[in-house]
Order: structure tokens, then C-alpha cells, then sequence
């Protein structure tokens, strides 16, 4: 079904997804661009387009696994940019990761032309790929967060969603859905999803502004205590780890509310097709103390090598896919949350959606990505994440001390990184 909806709206929209490259120029020659799973229809089914413009250029899109091509991404850059391609797809999160450690290896496609293109996006999206005052990506998708909730569950125990205001709501009536229903509120304690989530809506993480540790600041205690709260509650189900056990709480009803980056919209629809009808959404809950009804979970963007043989064509290919909105409704179409911005005023963005009983969920997700805050992810995220994680799978469903255990875990992490620790 979705190749055949992007085939449509390509066969559509080729004329006028190209009106704004008609002083584009001709390019010639191979590039290759790597991408993973979702992600590579929709951008194949651009290159074709791109490609029937230019006929004498050649985009070759290679599917790689997220964490295969991370992997071949750290492997090619110790290497000097061995085995690299010209460009590839990036996680948000894993950017400094890897352009802060190997600026060299990257081009600033700021200086080329992307820095004018930054109004387009939403400022947190910008502010993910931005190294030293310039872009060093092309933003394609985001993870602005909702609640995803089952409308049959919250019914039948008399909760509207609209009266949960604040996280505390949330508690309140995860109990009482609890008691009337024998659900759960969510679920899951391997991932620490929900807890960035929560002190994303502050603009904080791992890290601070300045890259220091900042675990401790009372927004992530209070956070912390405040999720290990909710696991003493009984709304919080202690399930198996991993993502197959996750859809299927989905799936069953097990759960009934997942607080998610939009995306997983498609999730939902391929993993329960049987609830069409029993979904919602609703924004995110808050504490009121700073913080908004807004966070970002997921979202990647496309980077350049300077080994690239072709940069002219990549980087006229790769602007085009990310800030032209016929490309982008394509990958809109293919289940990918974009982030330019043009394509909000689309009325394919706009639509009401049948799965979730008519609520525009594109829509309602939107509109919270000018409140989302920027978050300073560092090059040291990857151990940060591997540490937050431990502390957090082994707090959820325990009595442990939250503020000693997090001692330990900044303690580990100031002597991996070096990084100066925040002090409350």
C-alpha cells in the first residue's frame, strides 16, 4: 500500500517538486548515500525523480541497519574515510558523536548554501546539527512526542484525557485505570525513553550547555524519583526488555498509554491493525516548573563526506530531498515525521486520520515542535545513554536510593569522559 502511494504522489507531484530547480544546473556522475529500512523507499523514489531531471546523474541509496551502519560509520571515519559513501543518514542524538570527534571528515554544507535554508526547520532541529555556528546536516525527520492512549480503556474507566494536565494527572489516573481496568498506565524499564522525554520538555539531557554532566540537577532527580514513583504505583508493567515485547503490550491492551515520539503512528497501525479506532493522542503532560508540553524523542538528518568525489551533486540532491515538500510528502507518506515545515500546510499533513478515529495526529504533533527545546548531546551520548540506562532499569521497579545510585552512575561517567559534573 505504501508503495503505491508513493508512487502516486510522485507521478503527481514530479512537475512541480522541481519548479524550484530549474537554476539547479546539470549534474553528472555517482554518488551513494546510505540509509536505513524506512527510510530508503522514499528516498529512492526521489533520486528517480531527481535522476529524470538530470539524466546524467546516478544516485545509487544503500540500505544499511541503523546499528550497521553506525558501526561501518565509525569504522570508515578511524579509517580515514575508508569505505565511506558520499553521504549517509545520521542519528540526531549520535551527531556529535561523530562530527564533534571528526569535524575533518565532515562538510560544512552550512558555508554551502544550507545556513540560508535553517527557517525552514524548526529551531531544535537546526540547533541538533549545527557545529561551530553552521550547519553540518540536511534535517529530514523529528520525534516531537504525544501520548498515545487506547480510548476503549480510558472509557471504561471513566478518565478524559483532556483532564490530564501534569504529570501528577497522569499518576492520578493511571491509578484509577489500574483499579478499574487491570491495565497498565506503560510500561518498560530498559530504556530510559520516557525519562528524556520528561527532562527534555526542561531542554535538559545527559549534558548541559556546556557539556557538563548534569544528572544531578533537580530537574533530572525529581524526574528519576518521580518515574520510580510510578513503578510503586503498579501503573508502570515490568515487562520483558526489548522492542517485541513493547508492541505486543501495544498490541493486547496491556498498556494504555505510550508516551512516544509521533512516529510511532506507523508502528501502531502495523503492529495492532485489529485497535484501528481505539487510539489517541494527547500532548504531553507537565510539571509546570519550567518545562513545556513538548520533548522530542528520535529524528535523523542526512551528513557529507569530504571524501566525496561528487560533492555538487550530494549536496544539490540531498537540498532537494530536504527542503523541497514533494520529496518530503513522499517520505511523510513512508511513516517519517519531517520537519520541514512547508509540508505542514499540506492537506495530506492535514488529514484526518482513520486509524486514530479521524484526530489529526500529524497535526496535533506539529504544533509542539516550535515549543521542543534544544537538548546538548555531546560526543560522549553513546556512553551516557549505556550508564543512564543501567541507573534506570535497575531503579523502576526497586526501592533503591535514586540520588546514591545516580551518585555512582555520574561518578562512572566522569571517569570515562573527564567531563566536569554539575554540583546542586
Amino acid at each position: 500500500m505504501k508503495k503505491i502511494l508513493l508512487t502516486t504522489i510522485a507521478s503527481t507531484l514530479i512537475a512541480t517538486g522541481f519548479a524550484s530547480m530549474a537554476n539547479a544546473g546539470e549534474f553528472s556522475g555517482k554518488i551513494n548515500v546510505w540509509a536505513w529500512t524506512i527510510n530508503v523507499p522514499p528516498l529512492q523514489q526521489s533520486a528517480k525523480m531527481f535522476m529524470k531531471a538530470h539524466p546524467q546523474a546516478h544516485i545509487k541509496i544503500s540500505t544499511i541497519g541503523h546499528d550497521a551502519l553506525l558501526e561501518k560509520l565509525s569504522a570508515g571515519l578511524v579509517a580515514h574515510g575508508k569505505g565511506l559513501p558520499d553521504a549517509t543518514l545520521l542519528p540526531d542524538d549520535h551527531f556529535s558523536s561523530f562530527v564533534n570527534i571528526y569535524p575533518s571528515s565532515f562538510v560544512n554544507v552550512g558555508k554551502m548554501g544550507m545556513d540560508q535554508t535553517a527557517k525552514l526547520f524548526p529551531k531544535y532541529k537546526v540547533a541538533n546539527i549545527t557545529y561551530k555556528s553552521h550547519m553540518y546536516g540536511f534535517p529530514l525527520d523529528g520525534g516531537p512526542a504525544v501520548i498515545f492512549y487506547r480510548r476503549s480503556t480510558f472509557a471504561k474507566a471513566g478518565v478524559n484525557p483532556r483532564d490530564i494536565k501534569t504529570w501528577d494527572d497522569f499518576l492520578k489516573y493511571g491509578k484509577i485505570i489500574k483499579a478499574k481496568t487491570g491495565h497498565y498506565m506503560c510500561g518498560g524499564s530498559d530504556d530510559d525513553g520516557l525519562y528524556r522525554i520528561m527532562i527534555g520538555q526542561y531542554g535538559k539531557g545527559y549534558f548541559d550547555a556546556k557539556g557538563n554532566i548534569d544528572l544531578k540537577s533537580p530537574q533530572s532527580i525529581h524526574t528519576l524519583q518521580f518515574i520510580q514513583k510510578m513503578g510503586k504505583a503498579g501503573i508502570l508493567h515490568n515487562r520483558a526488555a526489548g522492542w517485541s515485547p513493547s508492541m505486543r503490550d501495544m498490541a493486547t491492551g496491556t498498556v494504555s498509554a505510550i508516551p512516544e515520539g509521533v512516529w510511532l503512528a506507523g508502528n501502531i497501525e502495523t503492529a495492532a491493525p485489529k485497535t484501528k479506532g481505539d487510539w489517541g493522542v494527547f500532548p504531553l503532560p507537565a510539571n509546570g516548573d519550567g518545562d513545556v508540553h513538548a520533548s522530542n524523542l528520535g529524528g535523523a538528518s542526512f551528513v557529507m563526506f569530504k571524501k566525496s568525489r561528487n560533492k555538487a551533486l550530494t549536496y544539490n540532491f540531498l537540498k532537494y530531498y530536504t527542503t523541497t515538500t514533494a520529496p518530503q510528502l513522499l517520505a511523510f507518506k513512508a511513516g517519517l515525521f519531517p520537519t520541514l515545515t512547508t509540508v505542514y500546510k499540506t492537506k495530506e499533513f492535514n488529514a484526518k486520520m482513520p486509524f486514530f478515529k479521524n484526530q489529526k495526529v500529524w497535526k496535533i504533533a506539529a504544533d509542539t515542535t516550535k515549543l521542543i527545546k534544544k537538548v546538548n548531546y555531546t560526543e560522549d551520548y553513546y556512553y551516557a545513554n549505556l550508564e543512564v540506562r543501567k541507573l534506570y532499569s535497575g531503579m523502576v521497579f526497586t526501592d533503591i536510593d535514586v540520588v546514591k545510585r545516580l551518585t555512582k552512575t555520574i561518578d562512572s561517567l566522569k571517569a570515562r569522559t573527564g567531563r566536569k559534573v554539575n554540583q546542586y
